[in-house]
């Protein structure tokens, strides 16, 4: 079962989650062995996933112990209750006794706190919002320690981190293995690799990542990821295997490519691969409309940041990309949103 601490308490900033958070702490407190959690569907269909109480308990208290947090300290949720992240910062803050302060989960969350955080989880998209202003530096800076979840953080993020000497930690982890089971510091004194949390081990397995995590499943955890490792306790993210790009025999990683290209577009985009009789598959690239974007988009500039063969050969460019409510990049929606508007060939 889940220990609740019984210094406990939730600070509401924002009402917009707040029967959701009351239904989750009802769940928690309930006789059910396990609770029901739904994937974010950034990377397929949607499912959902049972986790039992006991492996809750032991994934709290690591993130706990990790960052070593103590009983009344404060934490940040910013992140939906009704996905995995969202909801296991609630779980935390009813293990370790955290005062949990509930603010809205949209990208300019960072505006509405205005005392010192202990610990906040975000996507890339709020904390770089948050970057851009004077208030969101501000704020961002009363926050000892930041996770960073749910999506991959690109180069120009990671410089502004460093620029503006910000130390945090992206996460490595999904619905299935209860939120994060390793973790790489970055920004400011960041590093290269992702390092496992301790009772955890790692292999690979048909080219991808395979998870140990006796606490979480009695079986061991088969991933869509590509990495390689460095040693028995890190590796390096090398992007999804679903997502791979087979390009005339080349295999392009869209999520590589896309950290690659960050520090010269400063719009949402994409990379994804279209069906081409000749190549097999084509790269392209979908953009989110930004003033003086399209002008940047020609052989040249991309000559600046990547490889002859990573030259997309074709953009769109649409007023919005799709993004689904974990505030991820809906790649399937937007590349499909992009096949009815058509493309721009790069000249």
């Amino acid at each position: 079962m889940i220990t609740i601490h019984p210094q406990f308490s939730v600070l509401y900033h924002s009402n917009d989650q707040r029967k959701n958070i009351e239904r989750l702490i009802k769940k928690v407190k309930d006789n059910k062995p396990y609770i029901t959690f739904k994937t974010s569907g950034s990377t397929g269909v949607p499912k959902r996933i049972d986790h039992k109480k006991s492996a809750l308990n032991s994934s709290a208290k690591k993130t706990i112990n990790y960052f070593q947090l103590e009983a009344k300290n404060s934490a940040a949720l910013c992140l939906s209750v009704e996905h995995i992240g969202g909801a296991m910062m609630v779980i935390r803050s009813m293990v370790g006794g955290l005062t949990l302060h509930v603010f809205p989960t949209s990208k300019n969350t960072i505006d509405c706190i205005n005392s010192p955080i202990d610990f906040i989880a975000l996507v890339p998209m709020q904390l770089e919002t948050c970057l851009r202003s004077n208030k969101g530096l501000k704020n961002i800076r009363m926050c000892r320690n930041i996770l960073v979840g749910g999506a991959p953080v690109n180069n120009s993020l990671n410089d502004v981190l460093i620029e503006k000497e910000i130390h945090a930690f992206h996460s490595y982890g999904m619905t299935e293995t209860i939120t994060h089971v390793a973790i790489k510091k970055i920004g400011f004194s960041g590093t290269e690799f992702y390092k496992i949390l301790d009772g955890i081990s790692i292999g690979i397995v048909k080219g991808s990542l395979s998870i140990n995590y006796p606490e979480i499943s009695d079986s061991i955890i088969e991933t869509n990821d590509r990495v390689e490792l460095i040693d028995q306790y890190s590796f390096r993210w090398l992007g999804r295997l679903d997502h791979v790009i087979n390009s005339g025999g080349i295999k392009i990683s869209p999520e590589i490519l896309e950290m690659k290209i960050s520090k010269g577009i400063n719009t949402p985009f994409i990379f994804a691969g279209m069906p081409d009789n000749t190549l097999g598959e084509k790269l392209v690239m979908i953009l989110q409309e930004n003033s003086g974007i399209e002008p940047l988009l020609n052989k040249d500039f991309f000559c600046r940041y990547v490889d002859k063969f990573e030259i997309p050969k074709a953009y769109c460019i649409l007023k919005h990309l799709e993004w689904n409510k974990n505030n991820k990049i809906d790649r399937a929606e937007t590349l499909k949103k992009a096949i009815e508007r058509g493309w721009e060939e790069i000249l």
